[in-house]
């Protein structure tokens, strides 16, 4: 049988979390999983294990107190933790075998056009802090962009750093974790009392699988972007930049707010 595998949304950790000692375990199980997916699946990320190695905690704490960033995690459970208090919640996802992991960033609207883009050669994190993402988004940087104008009362979201363990893959985890993701983005349109939300998606060219998922769920392909991949080890002492490219695929879903 498969394993049983649940989609739980990490706690946001609290801003300055300093020596908060569960803060501070809950972000060392996310960089240690962040980390094996570095070096389990490197042609998934646009980052490197050989960069992201180097980062202290201190970075994972800042991502994970972004309050404009959901995180979930897929973990091996054998109960439901859903209606435990916020304290015992955490100590029992902390206690659980971790198997992947999706994060929504979000929700913006429109701003400026100079400010509303987003690539595959960047870090979305780093994106989002620097100049916030917006609403009416370059749809790609280089080859193709798409011209099609914000819509009013849409939030927009953006995917990055998902990864499924490879030993539970096929067995619908990424799925869950998507659906995870997207249900928070409507969840978030319902209490800003908006009537739509749209979520943008970066995936290689090649990675069949994984297009096939996204296409299944919603996305569509809405353009393509070359880029280089950050620096990777090619062996003792030395290091190479992959060039590639990827689909920039996009869902919009329609919310129905009840009043």
């Amino acid at each position: 049988m498969p394993p049983t595998v649940v989609v739980r949304r990490l706690p946001r950790l609290p801003d300055g979390p300093g020596e908060d000692p569960s803060a501070i375990a809950l972000a060392t199980k996310y960089r240690d999983l962040r980390l094996h997916a570095l070096r389990t699946s490197p042609e998934a990320f646009a980052s490197s294990y050989e960069i992201e190695s180097q980062w202290g905690i201190e970075r994972t704490l800042v991502r994970l107190s972004n309050p404009q960033a959901a995180h979930f995690i897929a973990t091996l459970a054998d109960s439901d933790t859903s209606g435990t208090s916020n304290n015992n919640y955490e100590t029992a996802l902390r206690s659980q075998q971790w198997v992947g992991f999706i994060a929504l960033l979000g929700p913006t609207q429109s701003q400026s056009e100079s400010s509303a883009k987003v690539s595959a050669a960047h870090d979305p994190f780093a994106q989002m802090q620097a100049t916030g993402l917006s609403n009416n988004l370059v749809r790609t940087s280089g080859q193709a962009t798409t011209s099609r104008p914000p819509q009013s009362g849409t939030l927009s979201y953006h995917i990055g750093a998902v990864f499924v363990e490879p030993g539970v893959r096929r067995a619908g985890v990424g799925k869950a974790l998507i659906e995870a993701a997207l249900t928070e983005a409507e969840t978030q349109v319902h209490e800003r009392e908006a009537s739509a939300f749209e979520c943008t998606i970066h995936v290689d060219t090649y990675n069949d699988a994984a297009i096939r998922l996204y296409q299944k769920v919603g996305f569509e392909v809405v353009g393509e972007e070359t880029y280089a991949q950050q620096t990777v080890a090619s062996g003792p002492g030395e290091s190479r930049v992959i060039e590639r490219v990827a689909f920039l695929m996009e869902l919009t879903r329609a919310v129905v707010t009840q009043r």
